[in-house]
């Protein structure tokens, strides 16, 4: 039967050898099993992919996909998914944005669509109100994510649509390249920007006024009224500093703990990146270019902002500022503290469609190599590739955008990257399985690590696990629903395990679920009773704790299937402290993250050795007719 409330209920394929398409039903069953975004994405793709698929071929299916929360009249609930096998880890990948496509997608009606095969010829898919046409490319491929929206507009005589696309990086298949809204809006991780190269898939654009069906309008527009009231006379810490400053206001909270990586994750916050410098990199230094401020589709929070740079090397008109995780990724990785470039770096990743946790760390890696001798000038294309060297680090990124001299190279990430170059560089790579290490560091709080090796997409700075009640605060209510402690010590891994497995298999439903992590940690926000309103589901704790848990086992079952063993996602030794620091604030500092591995497999059903999943977790899940 198909799903009736808060979900159009169809899902769009599109065959690029055949340039046709198709609809088919998404049925209550298995709407209510999986929810929506990358948890039936991966239902749909795991049935239909055959096994052993290289990324990049047209084997692979490249999939976008809402949850139901998506125009249910819940805020914060504008999150779009991307998602397919991926080119830099050869296991499941996902990636996430917020800001405009999201509603504009489901508007068009469709909760999900995917790409199979691979078209002759660059094509982008028009949809707008139910109807969708595969139209040609050739006259925008080469072109910049903002001109290619423009482009795209002005020929369907449009300017509603909402369109998502690659750049350069993901037309010349950079394996960290990412897939682009707003103009600066990044479903940036497991490179699947280049997925959509691989099939010559420019962009996807839609408009339109559909809206699903919601079970209980009233009672939902009653939970956003009292939820936003709550929010408004109590407000958390988080709300208010996302509301004000975005993620930059994060950035000196976090040195000051030394939750921020530093030099390639080998440097300190006393020695390398000292407390004068931390303003340089964080909202102290980018205020005076703000010029705006905005919010994505629906969200009371509105962390972005529009900056604007009218002087200096690096000029820019109109773009996004950079978040948290590009400003350490670009600035204290590289021990980078130039404002314009760091804004400017951010600017070339969104044109261009890449990764900035990617690129920023593997410019990382190679400054790291220049100072060893590994590399030389001769290799750099004649760049003197040193520490805080800011016009060095933006001539490569440069290069790494359209894939010349030594950025080729550095376009496949540091695991390739290092292959290639041997001599022992190797030990600067800072990845897990291939997929760069984001922006929070293991040593300052425990389980990011396990989230980055345990989760089946790795190295993921959107999921976190046990790392949310390590640092707190968090919402009790929630928390207590979960049946887990609000705050536990962070350095004492007992119990950690299946504390871990609830919390990562909700933050898979929250993702899943079309609402934007920060919705659901700033606001007093209940995702059960806003299911509850919006599906009609009767639905219970221990219903969605299992959800989440099924999500989890069924990405980790894909990865089995394509070979996968727990070895391949191991954390590099010196983000683990392993040397430890020897200055700073994490000091002497080393964390057990195999052990917190350990827990989690434990606590899921998994083999610690090979990853297999026991038949009574998958009976229990019932998973059996995708996982055995």
């Amino acid at each position: 039967m198909k799903v009736k409330y808060s979900y159009m209920g169809k899902m769009l394929f599109v065959d690029l050898d055949n340039m046709k398409t198709h609809d088919e039903e998404i049925s209550e069953e298995l709407a209510r099993q999986y929810i929506g975004g990358y948890g039936l994405g991966a239902r749909i793709i795991l049935e239909r992919m055959q096994q052993g698929v290289d990324p990049l071929s047209p084997g692979n299916i490249f999939g976008i996909g809402t949850g139901p929360l998506t125009l249910s009249g819940m805020v914060s609930s504008c999150r779009h998914t991307t998602m397919g096998k991926s080119p830099l880890t050869g296991y499941w990948g996902d990636a996430n944005s917020g800001g405009n496509f999201a509603n504009a997608f489901k508007g068009s009606g469709y909760d999900m669509v995917f790409f199979e095969g691979r078209a002759n010829h660059p094509v982008y898919l028009l949809i707008r109100d139910g109807k969708a046409k595969i139209k040609k490319a050739e006259h925008i491929w080469g072109k910049d994510t903002a001109t290619t929206d423009e482009i795209i507009r002005q020929e369907n005589d449009d300017s509603g649509l909402k369109i998502v696309s690659i750049g350069t990086a993901g037309e010349k298949l950079s394996r960290i390249a990412a897939v682009i809204n707003d103009s600066g809006r990044a479903a940036a991780r497991s490179g699947l920007g280049a997925v959509m190269g691989s099939k010559n898939l420019k962009a996807v654009a839609c408009s339109g006024s559909l809206k699903p069906d919601i079970h209980d309008k009233p009672e939902v527009s009653r939970l956003v009224k009292e939820m936003l009231t709550l929010a408004k006379s109590n407000p958390s810490g988080m709300y208010l500093g996302l509301s004000s400053t975005g993620t930059p206001g994060a950035m000196i909270p976090h040195m000051m703990e030394h939750d921020v990586p530093i030099k390639n994750w080998n440097g300190n916050n006393v020695e390398d990146f000292p407390e004068e410098r931390w303003g340089n990199v964080a909202w102290d230094g980018m205020e005076k270019y703000a010029v705006k401020k905005y919010a994505c589709t629906g969200c009371p929070i509105a962390c972005g902002h529009i900056l604007r740079v009218d002087q200096g090397k690096y000029p820019v008109e109109r773009v996004h500022k950079p978040e948290y995780e590009t400003l350490a990724a670009f600035g204290t990785m590289c021990l980078n503290d130039h404002m314009e470039s760091l804004i400017y770096a951010n600017e070339l990743c969104n044109m261009h469609g890449l990764d900035t946790i990617s690129a920023g760390t593997t410019i990382a890696f190679a400054i790291e190599c220049f100072e060893n001798g590994i590399l030389t000038k001769t290799d750099t294309d004649g760049i003197e590739l040193t520490w805080g060297n800011s016009q060095a680090i933006i001539d490569v990124l440069k290069k790494m955008c359209v894939r010349e001299g030594i950025g080729d190279l550095l376009a496949e990430g540091a695991m390739r990257a290092s292959a290639e170059i041997g001599r022992g560089s190797e030990q600067f790579a800072m990845h897990v399985g291939g997929e760069m290490v984001p922006m929070h560091d293991p040593r300052c709080t425990p389980g990011w690590g396990a989230t980055y090796v345990s989760d089946p997409a790795p190295a993921r700075h959107v999921r976190g696990g046990t790392a949310f009640v390590e640092s707190g605060p968090v919402n009790e209510t929630l928390y207590q629903a979960l049946g887990l402690p609000t705050k536990v010590e962070k350095y004492n891994p007992e119990g950690k395990g299946e504390m871990h497995a609830v919390l990562a298999g909700w933050q898979h439903l929250v993702n899943s679920s079309g609402m934007c992590l920060f919705g659901a940690d700033a606001l007093p926000f209940s995702l059960i009773d806003f299911l509850k309103a919006a599906t009609g589901w009767d639905l219970t704790y221990d219903e969605l704790i299992n959800t989440g848990k099924r999500i989890s086992t069924l990405l980790h079952g894909f990865n089995l299937r394509e070979g996968f063993k727990p070895s391949d996602f191991t954390i590099p030794p010196r983000v683990a402290g392993n040397p430890p620091l020897k200055a700073g604030a994490l000091k002497d500092r080393t964390v057990d993250i195999e052990g917190l591995k350990r827990q989690y497999y434990e606590a899921m059903g998994f083999d610690v050795d090979t990853g297999a999943i026991s038949k009574e977790r998958i009976n229990a899940l019932g998973l059996q007719i995708v996982l055995i």
